[in-house]
Parts: C-alpha cells; sequence; structure tokens
C-alpha cells in the first residue's frame, strides 16, 4: 500500500531511504536505476535505488531520498511530485529501508556520481509486472533458505531488496498479482514443525 504517513521506525535498527522515481512522460512509465560503482566496499556493481543512510540533519525519509538523489544523480527536488511511501523492508543486515515513490514531473540531465554509480538506467514498470520475468534464486542464511527475487533487464541483473520494492511496486500500480516470499518484515517466520 501507497501511503502518506510516515512509516513506523523499527526500534533500534538503522534507518534509510530509497528513491523510486517514475517517468510517465513516455506511452510507457519507466522507474530510474543505477548500478553502485564497481570500487565500492558494500554491494559494489549491483543495481539499486538512489538511496542511502538516514543522517541526524534530514527532516524524515523523504529528506534523505531527496538528497541522496541529488548527490547520486543530479535529480533537482523541484523537479518531482512525491506520491507516497511503500511499507519500509528490513535488509538481511538488519537496515531498514524505507521506499519514497515520486514522480517526475520535468525531466532533466541526470549525471551519475562516480564516487558512488557506475551507470544510470531506466526500465518500463511493464517489464517487472510480468510474472515470467521474476526468477527466484536460492540462497541459504540465517541457518534457512531463501527464495530471493531477481529480474534480468537487458545486461542488468536486478535482485534481492530492489527486486522486492519492484514487485511491491508493480503490484500495487500495476495490480500484477506477484508471489514472493516476504523476508523483509524485520522478523523471521518460525521453524515449519516436522510432521511425523
Amino acid at each position: 500500500m501507497l501511503t502518506r504517513d510516515a512509516p513506523a521506525v523499527a526500534d533500534g535498527l538503522p534507518q534509510s531511504s530509497v528513491l523510486v522515481a517514475l517517468y510517465d512522460d513516455q506511452p510507457d512509465t519507466t522507474v530510474l536505476l543505477t548500478r553502485r560503482a564497481p570500487h565500492l566496499r558494500l554491494h559494489a556493481g549491483e543495481v539499486a535505488f538512489p538511496g542511502g543512510k538516514c543522517d541526524p540533519e534530514d527532516v524524515d525519509h523523504w529528506d534523505t531520498a531527496l538528497r541522496e538523489a541529488e548527490e547520486e544523480v543530479a535529480l533537482v527536488r523541484d523537479t518531482l511530485e512525491p506520491l507516497g511511501y511503500l511499507s519500509p523492508l528490513v535488509t538481511r543486515t538488519g537496515i531498514q529501508v524505507t521506499p519514497c515513490v515520486a514522480r517526475v514531473h520535468t525531466r532533466a540531465r541526470l549525471q551519475a556520481n562516480p564516487d558512488e554509480l557506475d551507470i544510470l538506467f531506466e526500465a518500463p514498470l511493464a517489464f517487472f509486472a510480468d510474472a515470467a520475468e521474476l526468477s527466484f534464486q536460492r540462497l541459504h542464511y540465517g541457518g534457512r533458505e531463501r527464495r530471493v527475487p531477481e529480474y534480468h533487464w537487458q545486461q542488468h541483473r536486478i535482485w534481492g531488496i530492489t527486486a522486492a520494492i519492484l514487485v511491491r511496486l508493480v503490484n500495487l500500480a500495476c495490480d500484477a498479482g506477484l508471489d514472493i516470499d516476504d523476508y523483509w518484515q524485520g522478523r523471521e517466520p518460525a521453524p515449519a514443525t516436522p510432521q511425523h
């Protein structure tokens, strides 16, 4: 669900925000994505939304997402129309991520910050709504096997929490009805009891 209410903050979890920027000035609505620079210590080369850690001086999650988007891709705040929040997700490393969804109402030239990003690109929202394009990889961590969502758009592998946000977005915006295991709430389900 998309809401304008500030999301609840999980006690004790570091906070971060991402900007889910939508362009609807063409026949197909597109979403802005980035690829993290290969020299970064964490998540190098992975596809992500513009965003990052909440700083103490940030007013709210929107402030974080917009500040990071300005720093990473030179996306100017005045070109955006905030639409609302998707519900927060929690990474496997225990960081709560709040997706801030906005429409880009004025298209401007963007530039990837080479200190943080390799490239930036747009992909059509309809692609992510197509169940045939969604696949899963099985990963083991925390003593459990997880089915982690994954897309392949052109040469880009989009997976993990970025793919999970996209699934939530297209389920809401496109009524896609995609089904994924929701590991992103910050609490693990109880282990299954063996049947005898």
